[in-house]
């Protein structure tokens, strides 16, 4: 089968002797390639000149004289005439300007398209709201009514002066650029009357577009062919909505043939295959299948209808598929360039929303790590973030990010992003100084990606240096933002060989035997009712103008034309829903299910789930291991790290033997470990001075006076550059000192009670060697926080600040004590046993022992014993050499157990406990 351009070309070469006067006129650039290949394929022989091939964009130029003005150079001269016309209200700044003036324009753009009177409604436009807002019971109008009256009023004030300021540099937006086309196109015609013109493959046209069509048809040399299916013409489809109202509206098509070229084709047969999967990656790997084992790929054209999937369909093409033709643009919004000028920007407005002059550590850390920086710098950039987490750095001052990234290597240009911003201009040359700095250290794609973003700054820039209305990073970050989306990468290839990859409007003219079209979604394709304009619907009807019911129609012809001469059709839609109501198939497609019933199959793609069972992780002693291990109980092994053996011996293995540490983060907020850190070692200064002393309640009272400034100071060493004066921090400072004075204040009780209270040590470590029953010879150490002496009795105590109970320290049988992690609190405080008794030789038969904890959230409870009663009524607190032997035992057999190269260290998949920070 022909396609569309074959069949036109042919048809002008059967009826067109001079090719040099002949002008065909194509709805995009694409179509216009395509169309001169099939000239070339019909002429193969003959010499000739080419006709001109010509876009329709490009033609209506050519008609009126005067260029289109990019999106961003008019607001810039919008808000000129703005700022000099605005006399009644105060004058919005540029980036409030930016929100509404974006809307207008498009506002103005669709009136000159469609060629309707601006005066007529505007002044409409101020009649329908004074109608909305009037009331009998309203004595007078509101000023918010009354400035959006006055708003209203401006803009055929605005649109009168932009239009003048516009036809005066010889350029305008894209409707004034068709309303002096069609006021022009008459002088056009006859400067050009020696030229035939061929009008291919046009669906929707704007008014303009309309009157300039039919002028030119009016003449029998120039002709139109349309691409149409008696399917949706003959019917009240709304596919053929446009081309019916051609043809029963225009004079020129009732004559002759010119109502021509409306074929059958969609009624052939077809394989129409509609597949739904949860995720459009799903539906995307599927169509992948299809392309190596059934689709011959320069035969297949893939469709986006949602057009940021093309970084998903590019990573999926398989192999086997050399060659590809991207024919739409690459958007630098979705560039994983764009998130690094986001953070560049996110670092300064952050830093002025937050009040502080310095960088809020997230912010530089997001920036730091992004891949490019990380790239760019060969990875010396973690050399500034392991700086900032080491100080714990929550704000970091120019000054300070600036020295770092010197001391780290990093180039100049990079650290010049953290100048302060004190000139746009300024700002704006560094950054495109680091986009030069990129281009030096970036290959391949990536340059195009760089070249795409010095574009962008560098239009700004020169815009600004004009009109100078840039004053602020707000209002560059918002200009920024605008231009994005508008700007993209072209990608160069073979226009015409292997599969093509486009979007929507891009299909226009052309055919292909299989097609493939992703996300064929409610929503997306069509697009759905959502319009930003201030022009309501109602009034654009009552005006002729489009609404989205119009656009509707127009995405319905392309779905429809594009599939009509197929053989092979594979529609893909995504199944899974979401808030906005998402997952809903296109009403295109279950039109298509009722029209083409025997050709469609309905089918939904499921991503094979494989059931794994989840292994344990074994790690086998080689000798290598049981050396680090040897080398490590020889140190020291301390009783945190045996209980982490008992809670994931897979854990043990990873921080014991291969050395994982846990990586720096910045302390924002103080972590539970800080306080611990911070009341164990207020209370160690605070008693220092009155060890193996009797205390007595002065001294009591002088530690009170001086635990307030004690914990400052604990949280400056600790706390480092953390500031506790504010937020959920000056609460946990506050706390800590509670904790601290509770703990004194108990104590000051005891004394006044008559107890005799003696610190025996602080904080002091413990380290004692061992053999055990198989032979290996360890240390054992461990800081115990405190040993003193109550009416006699010796207490080798430990501090929590996190919740103890009663029942965590209550053990009959203390053979079981290594046999679980529910009790590795038993675990530190008998090993502390075993240290102290080992280390001072203390005679358990003689004096009294016992041990325990104070838990800081638990207090009221006073200080927790270990109770080696089994019997719930009894109470048994002393330690005794018996307790004390079963523990070692137990003990024991866990470091043989861990030192035995014969077993593995297996993963406990079944830990059902946290450790405690």
């Amino acid at each position: 089968m022909k396609t569309f351009l074959q069949e036109t070309a042919l048809a002008i070469v059967n009826t067109t002797n001079n090719y040099k006067n002949t002008v065909c006129v194509v709805p995009s650039e694409r179509a216009g390639i395509y169309l001169k290949n099939a000239f070339k394929d019909e002429l193969k022989g003959r010499v000739f000149f080419l006709p001109k091939i010509i876009s329709i964009e490009n033609f209506i130029k050519e008609i009126s004289g005067i260029e289109t003005m990019d999106q961003v150079s008019l607001l810039f001269e919008f808000f000129k005439i703005y700022k000099q016309e605005n006399q009644k209200t105060e004058a919005d700044t540029f980036e409030r300007f930016i929100g509404w003036a974006t809307i207008v324009i498009q506002d103005f753009n669709e009136i000159d398209r469609h060629l309707v009177n601006a005066s007529e409604i505007f002044s409409y436009l101020t009649d329908i709201q004074k109608i909305k807002d009037w009331s009998p019971s309203k004595d007078e109008v509101t000023d918010t009514v009354k400035n959006y009256m006055s708003f209203v009023g401006d803009l055929y004030l605005y649109y009168q002066k932009l239009n003048e300021v516009l036809m005066d540099k010889k350029a305008g937006y894209q409707g004034l650029v068709y309303k002096q086309a069609y006021e022009k196109h008459q002088e056009y015609l006859k400067n050009h009357s020696e030229n035939c013109f061929h009008f291919v493959g046009f669906n929707a046209l704007n008014q303009a577009e309309e009157e300039i069509f039919k002028s030119f048809l009016s003449l029998e040399q120039n002709h139109i062919y349309w691409d149409a299916d008696a399917y949706y013409i003959n019917s009240e489809h709304e596919a053929g909505t446009f081309m019916r109202k051609f043809f029963n509206e225009w004079d020129c098509l009732q004559n002759g043939n010119r109502k021509n070229w409306v074929n059958s084709h969609f009624g052939a047969k077809k394989n129409i295959q509609i597949l739904g999967s949860p995720l459009n990656v799903t539906g995307i790997k599927s169509i992948t299948t299809l392309l190596e084992k059934e689709l011959v790929p320069k035969d297949t054209a893939l469709v986006l209808a949602e057009e940021t999937i093309l970084p998903v369909v590019l990573n999926s093409i398989p192999a086997s598929v050399n060659k590809v033709n991207i024919t739409m643009g690459y958007q630098l919004s979705n560039i994983p360039l764009s998130g690094l000028f986001q953070s560049v920007f996110e670092l300064h407005l952050n830093k002025e929303k937050l009040g502080k002059n310095a960088f809020y550590y997230k912010d530089i850390l997001s920036f730091l790590r992004h891949p490019y920086i990380s790239k760019i710098t060969n990875s010396n950039s973690e050399k500034v973030i392991k700086t900032i987490t080491q100080n714990n750095l929550v704000f970091v001052t120019q000054e300070q990010i600036k020295t770092f990234c010197i001391t780290a290597g990093l180039d100049q240009k990079l650290g010049d992003l953290f100048e302060s911003v004190q000139n746009i201009t300024d700002f704006i040359e560094r950054i495109i100084q680091f986009i030069n700095h990129l281009n030096q250290k970036l290959e391949g794609v990536e340059l195009l990606y760089v070249e795409g973003f010095r574009k962008v700054f560098q239009e700004i820039s020169t815009l600004n240096l004009e009109y100078k209305y840039i004053n602020n990073i707000k209002v560059l970050y918002k200009i920024f933002k605008k231009i994005l989306p508008l700007e993209s990468i072209d990608f160069r290839g073979e226009a015409l060989e292997g599969m093509q990859l486009m979007g929507m409007l891009e299909t226009r003219c052309l055919d292909f035997k299989n097609v493939i079209i992703t996300s064929v979604n409610e929503g997306v394709l069509p697009t759905g009712g959502s319009e930003r304009s201030f022009i309501s619907f109602e009034v654009k009807k009552q005006f002729n103008m489009p609404t989205y019911l119009a656009k509707d129609a127009i995405f319905s012809y392309h779905f429809y034309r594009l599939i009509q001469r197929a053989e092979n059709v594979y529609l893909l839609y995504n199944t899974k829903s979401d808030d906005f109501g998402g997952g809903e198939m296109s009403r295109f497609l279950t039109q298509l299910m009722i029209d083409k019933e025997e050709d469609v199959t309905h089918r939904n793609i499921v991503a094979n789930i494989c059931s794994t069972n989840t292994n344990a992780v074994e790690v086998e002693k080689t000798p290598r291991v049981m050396e680090l291990l040897q080398a490590y109980f020889t140190k020291g092994a301390s009783p945190s790290r045996i209980t982490e053996y008992i809670n994931d011996p897979l854990t043990f293995y990873n921080k014991i033997v291969l050395k994982i540490k846990e990586t720096d983060k910045v302390e924002e907020e103080v972590a539970s470990n800080t306080l611990g850190t911070v009341v164990h070692d207020s209370l160690e200064f605070l008693y220092k001075d009155y060890v193996n002393k009797i205390l007595i309640a002065e001294d009591l009272k002088v530690m009170k006076s001086g635990a307030k400034k004690m914990v400052e100071s604990k949280f400056k060493e600790h706390f480092k550059d953390g500031d506790i004066n504010i937020g959920k921090n000056r609460l946990i400072s506050e706390v800590a000192e509670q904790f601290v004075l509770n703990f004194l204040n108990k104590e000051l009780a005891e004394v006044k009670s008559g107890k005799q209270i003696v610190v025996k040590d602080l904080e002091r470590e413990y380290k004692i060697a061992l053999t055990t029953p198989n032979g290996h010879q360890i240390n054992l150490k461990g800081k115990i926080d405190r040993v003193d002496e109550v009416d006699g009795v010796r207490r080798i105590v430990d501090y929590k600040t996190g919740m103890v109970k009663s029942t965590d320290l209550k053990l009959g049988d203390l053979s079981l004590a290594t046999t679980d992690f529910k009790y590795h609190k038993i675990v530190q405080v008998m090993t502390y046993v075993l240290l102290y008794t080992e280390d001072k030789g203390f005679d358990m038969d003689k004096y009294e022992l016992q041990t325990g904890i104070y838990s800081f959230k638990n207090f009221k409870e006073g200080f927790l014993g270990m109770n080696f009663s089994s019997n719930s009524r009894v109470k048994d607190y002393r330690v005794t050499k018996s307790y004390l032997e079963d523990f070692k035992q137990s003990l024991f057999a866990l470091i043989d157990e861990i030192l035995d190269n014969k077993l593995t260290f297996v993963e406990n998949l079944d830990n059902p406990y946290k450790q405690e920070a």
